[in-house]
């Protein structure tokens, strides 16, 4: 069962990576048309050697895999989060602070600190699509996450 609990703590990094991931993607939707977007990402997860010799040898490759899953972007998202990102702000816990942010045409870049982690991302947008990479550093290991996202149709109501 040890075996198990390291797995679960990476998976549980890579999920709070992926959170703000997604709200970094959200916060660029300046000039983004709602609709259904299939997103891919793929994920390059540098762990201490001592973390990663505890993972099963597959874990850390399973990880690593792209990952591709649709979702719903509606207007009040995009006008939510254009809003934020304008002023600054996010949608992370209060203990997680944007030290840096710009927009500049269709170029959005930001970096965030929560606790110990800090994350920086990049990215650049159109109507119907979007990509970008954030880069997440902690005292556990860094993740790099690359993400795409193109408009595939509306939302199913």
């Amino acid at each position: 069962m040890q075996s198990r609990r390291p797995m679960r703590a990476s998976r549980a990094a890579l999920l709070a990576a992926a959170t703000g991931v997604s709200f970094a993607l959200y916060a660029q939707t300046l000039g983004l048309s709602p609709g259904m977007y299939e997103f891919t990402s793929t994920h390059d997860v540098q762990l201490p050697p001592d973390l990663a010799a505890r993972l099963p040898p597959q874990a850390l490759a399973t990880m690593q895999k792209p990952h591709v899953s649709q979702h719903c972007i509606s207007q009040a998202d995009v006008d939510h989060v254009s809003q934020q990102i304008a002023q600054g702000q996010s949608n992370q816990p209060e203990s997680c602070q944007i030290t840096e942010h710009s927009v500049s045409g269709s170029q959005v870049k930001f970096t965030s600190q929560c606790g110990a982690r800090v994350s920086h991302f990049e990215g650049s947008f159109a109507s119907d699509s979007f990509q970008g990479t954030i880069v997440s550093t902690s005292e556990r290991g860094q993740v790099t996450i690359k993400m795409s996202a193109r408009r595939v149709g509306a939302c199913s109501k």
